[in-house]
C-alpha cells in the first residue's frame, strides 16, 4: 500500500477487523490506527451472536488421545496435557470463518462459476485442455449439423497430388462416410505382420481337370462365396504394398466384404469394427482351413476358449467356443482403467471359484473392442483419465496350461491392493479429520501463534506464544514424516502388485500393439482415424478430405509428427474424445516376431496388375511432376483393378527393388 504504513499499526488494524485483510486495507486507507476497540457487538467472521463469550483465537482440536470409536490409523500427535497446546490444535481442525495465512488448496472446479487462475498440475492441466477441446468440437458439431446423418463429402485430389513417396503408407478411402469404420480394419490388418503373410499364400483352388485335355485350364479370380472374398483382400493388400499413389478406393473391395455400416451418431463406431472384423475374420480363417496346406492347428484370428474346469472343445471351427475378438468392458475406475486389469475383472472375476475362461489354443492374432458403456460420468469423485493399453501383452496368464500359477499370482496381486487400499485408508485418516487437511491446519495455527496472536510486548506472553508454535511446528514434522513413510510403503506395494505376473514362466507368449483404431465422440469419416505400426514406426491415419502434409511425402493422406511418424508415446496415450465417452475403441496386437521373418509372396498376376496401373498413373502425370518420381511405375486411382492386360507387359516381373 504504502512504505510510510508502520507495521505495528497495520497488525493492529488487522487484528481490529479479525484478520480480514481487504476490511484491514480499506481502515487504513479511510485512517484508521487501530487505536479505538472494535465496536460493540461485533464478532469475528466465524462467530455467532451465541458465541460472544468464547475466546477469540486459534480454536482448539481434539483430545490429545483418540476416543475409542477413532478411525483407524488416527494418532496420538501430542503426549502431553498443555491446555494451550490443546485448544491451538483444535482450533486448525475445527471450522473457522478466518483463515491465517494463505491457503494453498486447489479450487474445487465442480463449484467454479467461472473459470479458475489457480495453477495446476500437467496431468490436470492436459486434462482440463482436452476437456476444453472435447466441448468445444462437441458444440460446433452440434451447431454445424443439418441432421443426424451430416456425411463428410467424399473429394478426389488431383492426379498430381496422388504420387506416393518413400514407404508412406498408402491409405483406403471409401465414397461413403458410413464405410470408413470398415476401410479403418482393412487397412490396419494389411500391417498386421502374420494376416500380410497368411494372405499373401492364398490361391484360389482350381476347377476339376480334365486329363485328357492337353490345354492347361486358366484359373479366373473367384466372384463370389467366401473364396471371393479373401482374393478382394488379397488384391487389395497387393495394391497397397506395391501402388504408387497415396490413396486407393476401397469401394469394390468393400462390397465383397458386405461391409457393416456405421448408421449415424447413435451408433458406437467399437460395435460396427466389432461386427465386421468378425465377419472378416470368420470368412480368412474358414477359407485357409480349406485351402491352404498349413497347420491346421495354427490359427490366425481365433482362439479356443472354455471354463478352466473342463476339457478343451474339439474340431474344426466353432463359433461358441472360438473367439477373435475380446470386449473389455472400460469402467474407468482407478483400479480397473488399463487393458489387463479389465481383462482380468473379465476372465477371473473377483470372488471365482475356479468357474472362469481361460485359453485352451491361443491364436495368430487377438483384438479387442474397448467398450464404455458403463463409464462413470465425470463429477466431483471423479477424475477422467486416459484407458492405459501396453505396446505388448503377455497372455500367458489367460492360458489353461497356466491355470494354476496364474490362480495364485491373482491372488496374491488382489492381496497387495488390498493393503495398498489399506494404506491409502489411513493416509486419509492421517491428513484429514472431519473434512479437514490437518497440514494446512496447523499451518494456519502456527502462522497465527508466529505473527498474528498479539503479546503486548509482555516477554511471558511472548514466549508462551513462541512454546505453543514450536510444539505445533514439531507435531506437523511428526505428521508428514508419517505420511512420507506411508507414501513409500503405498509405492512399494503398488510395484510389487504391478510386476505379480513378471516372471518366465508367464512371459513366454507375447503379443505386440499393431494397430489403434480412435474415435473423437463425434460422427463423420473425419472423427475416426487409426495410428498403425509399419517397421517399428508409427502412423496415424486420417481419412480427411483437406489433407495435412507428409514430412518427406508432399501428398500424403497421412497426419504426421517429426520424421513423418509420430511418437509411440502419443499412441498410447492419446486424450482425444475421453470427455465424450469415445477415444481408442479397437486394439490389434499379434505375436511378437521381427516383421522381416514373413515377407508376403504376392500372386504374380495381381502384381502385374498393379505394374500395369502404376504405369498409366505416371503417363497420365504432368511432366513437371513424373520428372520428380524415382519410380517409373506410378498407380492408378480408384477403383482398383486387377486384371488389365497389355501386350508390352504381359510376362515382365515386377521391379519390387525400391
Amino acid at each position: 500500500m504504502d512504505s510510510n504504513v508502520d507495521p505495528d499499526v497495520a497488525l493492529a488494524v488487522l487484528r481490529r477487523n479479525w484478520g480480514d485483510v481487504d476490511k484491514a486495507a480499506t481502515a487504513l486507507l479511510e485512517g484508521d490506527t487501530g487505536v479505538a476497540p472494535p465496536p460493540y457487538g461485533t464478532f469475528p467472521p466465524s462467530l455467532g451472536q451465541d458465541d460472544r463469550n468464547t475466546i477469540v483465537g486459534p480454536r482448539t482440536p481434539p483430545p490429545s488421545k483418540p476416543e475409542r470409536d477413532s478411525p483407524p490409523g488416527v494418532i496420538d500427535l501430542t503426549g502431553d496435557d498443555d491446555k494451550d497446546l490443546s485448544q491451538a490444535l483444535k482450533a486448525s481442525l475445527e471450522d473457522h470463518g478466518t483463515t491465517f495465512g494463505p491457503s494453498n488448496r486447489a479450487p474445487d472446479p465442480n463449484w467454479a462459476m467461472v473459470s479458475s487462475n489457480a495453477a495446476i498440475g500437467p496431468a490436470n492441466e492436459q486434462a482440463a485442455d482436452v476437456h476444453n477441446d472435447d466441448m468445444r468440437r462437441a458444440i460446433e458439431a452440434s451447431l454445424s449439423m443439418t441432421n443426424e446423418m451430416t456425411i463428410d463429402t467424399y473429394d478426389e485430389l488431383p492426379l498430381e497430388q496422388r504420387v506416393r513417396q518413400g514407404d508412406c503408407p498408402v491409405t483406403l478411402r471409401p465414397t461413403q462416410a458410413s464405410r470408413v469404420c470398415a476401410a479403418l480394419i482393412t487397412h490396419g490388418l494389411f500391417f498386421v505382420p502374420q494376416v500380410r503373410y497368411w494372405i499373401s499364400l492364398y490361391r484360389p483352388l482350381p476347377p476339376q481337370i480334365d486329363e485328357s485335355e492337353d490345354e492347361p485350364i486358366e484359373i479366373l479370380p473367384p466372384q463370389e462365396g467366401i473364396a471371393y472374398v479373401v482374393w478382394s483382400l488379397v488384391e487389395t493388400f497387393v495394391n497397397m504394398d506395391l501402388a504408387r499413389t497415396t490413396e486407393l478406393n476401397v469401394d469394390r473391395a468393400l462390397d465383397a466384404f458386405d461391409a457393416t455400416l456405421w448408421s449415424g451418431a447413435g451408433e458406437q463406431p467399437g460395435d460396427v469394427a466389432y461386427h465386421f472384423y468378425n465377419k472378416l475374420a470368420w470368412a480368412v480363417e474358414t477359407a485357409m482351413l480349406e485351402d491352404l496346406d498349413r497347420d491346421k492347428d495354427t490359427r490366425l484370428f481365433h482362439f479356443r476358449y472354455g471354463l478352466s474346469d473342463t476339457d478343451a472343445p474339439t474340431g474344426p471351427l466353432d463359433k461358441r467356443s472360438d473367439m477373435s475378438v475380446v470386449k473389455v468392458a472400460v469402467r474407468g475406475t482407478p483400479d480397473a482403467n488399463d487393458l489387463l486389469s479389465c481383462l482380468s475383472l473379465e476372465l477371473s472375476p473377483i470372488g471365482d471359484t475356479g468357474h472362469h475362461q481361460v485359453i485352451f489354443q491361443p491364436s495368430e492374432v487377438v483384438a479387442f473392442q474397448l467398450v464404455r458403456d458403463g463409464m462413470l460420468p465425470s463429477g466431483s469423485n471423479h477424475e477422467r483419465r486416459t484407458f492405459a493399453f501396453p505396446n505388448h501383452v503377455y497372455l500367458d496368464q489367460f492360458l489353461q496350461e497356466n491355470a494354476k500359477l496364474a490362480s495364485d499370482k491373482r491372488r496374491l496381486q488382489r492381496e497387495l491392493y488390498a493393503q495398498v487400499d489399506e494404506l491409502k485408508e489411513r493416509r486419509r485418516h492421517l491428513n484429514w479429520n472431519e473434512g479437514r487437511n490437518v497440514l494446512n491446519d496447523l499451518r494456519s495455527s502456527i502462522h497465527y501463534y508466529e505473527n498474528i496472536a498479539e503479546h503486548n510486548d509482555d516477554e511471558t506472553r511472548k514466549a508462551h506464544l513462541q512454546d505453543m508454535a514450536t510444539k505445533l511446528q514439531a507435531i506437523l514434522v511428526r505428521v508428514e514424516r508419517e505420511i512420507r513413510i506411508l507414501d513409500d510403503q503405498i509405492a512399494k506395494a503398488q510395484i510389487s502388485a504391478a510386476s505379480v505376473y513378471d516372471c518366465p514362466e508367464l512371459q513366454k507368449h507375447r503379443y505386440d500393439l499393431r494397430v489403434v483404431l480412435v474415435h473423437d465422440g463425434l460422427y463423420g469419416r473425419s472423427h475416426l482415424y487409426s495410428y498403425v505400426k509399419q517397421r517399428d514406426k508409427w502412423w496415424k491415419i486420417v481419412d480427411y478430405s483437406t489433407l495435412e502434409v507428409c514430412s518427406h511425402c508432399k501428398y500424403a493422406l497421412v497426419t504426421l509428427l517429426t520424421e513423418g511418424q509420430v511418437s509411440e508415446e502419443t499412441v498410447l496415450h492419446d486424450p482425444i474424445g475421453l470427455h465424450l465417452n469415445a477415444g481408442p475403441f479397437f486394439l490389434i496386437y499379434s505375436r511378437a516376431i521381427p516383421e522381416e521373418s514373413l515377407r508376403p509372396d504376392w500372386p504374380e498376376n495381381v502384381k502385374n496388375s498393379v505394374k500395369h496401373n502404376n504405369a498409366l498413373f505416371f503417363s497420365s502425370l504432368p511432366p513437371e511432376v513424373a520428372n520428380d518420381i524415382e519410380d517409373p511405375n506410378s498407380p492408378p486411382t480408384s477403383p482398383m483393378a486387377y486384371a488389365v492386360e497389355d501386350p508390352e507387359l504381359e510376362g515382365e516381373p515386377m521391379d519390387l527393388s525400391n
